[in-house]
């Protein structure tokens, strides 16, 4: 990785969200180059820090007749979407793969649901389905 790509990765890395950095480059060839380096690099920082790799968007532009890479940090929720099912309702889902990880690690440990629930500060309606084969009843039906 180049020198220039090292330093200003470095810098992309601390931008807050709505923040960004413009690179002077050269022609039309440097700026593909270099967006290349900066997307490769955006990948090693991945494997440590893939919510924040994920957050930095590189862009190549053209201002003032000027080409440019652009970085920057926008909020990204990776782990949030929206389900839509057969009717058309739409719902807002999160996955917290740290959670997934802790509860079937516990399972496999064969810990007790109530120390699972303990840990986890309680179970959502799809864990205790999924993992518990439990259906929720609610009083009033």
């Amino acid at each position: 990785m180049n020198e220039i790509v090292s330093v200003w990765f470095e810098e992309a890395k601390k931008l807050e969200i709505g923040e960004s950095l413009h690179i002077r480059v050269a022609n039309k060839k440097e700026q593909t180059q270099l967006a290349n380096e900066f997307e490769e690099a955006r990948s090693e920082w991945a494997v440590i820090e893939p919510v924040h790799a994920s957050q930095i968007f590189i862009l190549k532009t053209i201002a003032e007749r000027k080409q440019y890479i652009v970085l920057e940090r926008k909020y990204r929720a990776p782990f949030t979407a929206v389900k839509r099912d057969a009717t058309g309702k739409h719902t807002k889902i999160s996955v917290d793969p740290e959670r997934t990880r802790i509860l079937q690690l516990m399972i496999k440990d064969r810990k007790s649901k109530q120390e699972i629930e303990e840990v986890l500060n309680g179970l959502t309606e799809q864990e205790r389905k999924f993992y518990f084969n439990e259906d929720i009843v609610y009083e009033d039906e």
